[in-house]
């Protein structure tokens, strides 16, 4: 296999999916990222390859391709050979992650509906400190999300999804004080 040309003869969505895999393996941002895209990605070809889509010999050497792009990443990544322990989702406390305007947007969003009173304002609000401080706060129960109207239940989405690829705190980026006021607001935690 040069290349996988296996792949160019993959009918969608198995060529989009091929792709989006190796793309997750080549651009991980750190080594927990890396080995969950790999096994996904080792996974997906397993998966062509029981259903017939490509050979098991191609199988094998697209594996391999991946594991050498994968091996290349690791190399690249700046925590290799970091003495400390890693965390991947931990940020130092001095880390500053940028928010793209669309995630600052749902996160305001939902921040001004946890401020009111309403019924989707305690599910939100429930949500945000579970990111905040789910031991004190309590976590949140996802079938909240069947109370939320479409436009805030995306708002989720969007937040949650950024906070999985940036592992950040409220502190982190600005918002402690809001926070505190919604701890206080809902459960009466200073």
């Amino acid at each position: 296999m040069s290349g996988a040309p296996c792949f160019r003869d993959l009918p969608e969505p198995y060529f989009s999916q091929s792709l989006s895999h190796l793309n997750e393996i080549q651009n991980a941002p750190n080594r927990h990222r890396l080995f969950e895209a790999l096994d996904l990605g080792l996974n997906f070809l397993r998966e062509l390859s029981a259903r017939g889509l490509i050979s098991p010999e191609d199988s094998v050497d697209a594996g391999r391709l991946w594991g050498d792009s994968a091996d290349k990443r690791l190399r690249a990544l700046p925590e290799l050979g970091s003495a400390a322990p890693i965390h991947p989702f931990a940020k130092s406390a001095d880390s500053n992650p940028a928010m793209d305007m669309a995630t600052r947007s749902a996160l305001e969003h939902l921040l001004a509906l946890a401020e009111r009173d309403t019924t989707q304002s305690s599910k939100v609000a429930n949500f945000l400190l579970a990111w905040w401080n789910a031991p004190e706060n309590g976590g949140f129960d996802f079938a909240d999300l069947y109370g939320l109207n479409q436009q805030t239940a995306s708002c989720c989405g969007v937040v949650f999804s950024w906070i999985a690829q940036n592992g950040a705190t409220p502190e982190a980026i600005g918002y402690a004080p809001r926070f505190r006021a919604l701890a206080l607001k809902w459960h009466g935690i200073k």
